[in-house]
């Protein structure tokens, strides 16, 4: 009874902190076609207790993702709006007087991303906006960008299996049990999928080589993404020859080295 009462205030003062860390900024965003209104939160990230940046871009402060969806499906009518900038005229900050839909309705497109199931939803959207819709260079690299990451998503906290992990941050070994079961599915979810994977990069890659040249300003970055997509297909040398080519030594580049001498083709955690 003691114990249980002590993990149990601990995880209060936890929370306590976490919600004191977290803040959002309340938007409201009206559908052109139905004209009903979501609701939505920006997160601002300089007040988040803990930021995880991994190798392939995607950064989570605190379990949320940092990128605004630009992509949004009306929950009521199912019509895809496209938001470029999460400001006026596009978004309002005044609360609308009719009923709104929350933002876990149509935020991440209703999928629970938490599950193996939810994942692979994600990633199925993102296949359906692909192929049935015309965009731009800049808005194709968007979605497949974000396709790359949902993929991902099925092995990112493979390091979790560990027993380790769990004991430390004083996890029951029934709830581990429970999650190592869930990542060695997703795991192997993600093996079956491997062939899609590997052709959403390619295609990724050739998107990043048509829109920037090294006079543009994000060069350098999309460059890294490059390296990390030759790593993450298996092709150890193209990334490599990449690599031998960049000036700048960063705890990024020396660890992707690592990686791809070792021929470990997994996102890994860079920091957090």
């Amino acid at each position: 009874m003691g114990r249980n009462s002590c993990r149990l205030r601990k995880k209060i003062i936890y929370l306590q902190k976490r919600t004191l860390m977290i803040k959002f900024d309340t938007f409201y965003i009206q559908c052109p076609r139905c004209k009903c209104w979501m609701e939505g939160h920006l997160l601002i990230s300089s007040m988040v207790n803990q930021s995880i940046l991994y190798s392939d871009g995607k950064i989570l402060n605190d379990g949320f993702i940092t990128e605004n969806q630009k992509m949004i499906v009306c929950p009521a009518c199912s019509h895809w709006s496209w938001v470029e900038k999460y400001e006026e005229p596009y978004i309002s900050k005044i609360k609308p007087k009719e009923t709104f839909y929350t933002w876990n309705s149509w935020r991440f497109y209703g999928a629970h991303s938490v599950s193996n199931k939810g994942k692979m939803a994600l990633v199925n959207h993102y296949k359906n906006f692909l192929n049935n819709g015309n965009y731009n260079i800049d808005q194709e690299i968007y979605f497949r960008r974000l396709m790359w990451w949902a993929f991902n998503d099925f092995v990112r906290n493979r390091h979790q299996i560990n027993i380790e992990t769990y004991t430390s941050k004083e996890m029951s070994f029934k709830v581990w049990y429970r999650n190592r079961k869930k990542i060695l599915e997703g795991i192997e979810l993600f093996k079956k999928c491997r062939e899609h994977f590997n052709e959403n990069l390619r295609i990724l890659i050739d998107l990043y080589k048509l829109r920037y040249t090294p006079d543009d300003e994000e060069y350098e970055a999309v460059n890294l993404d490059i390296i990390e997509i030759y790593r993450q297909l298996g092709e150890f040398e193209n990334a490599k020859e990449l690599l031998e080519q960049t000036t700048r030594r960063t705890h990024f580049i020396s660890t992707i080295e690592k990686k791809v001498d070792e021929r470990d083709d997994l996102v890994f955690i860079v920091s957090g």
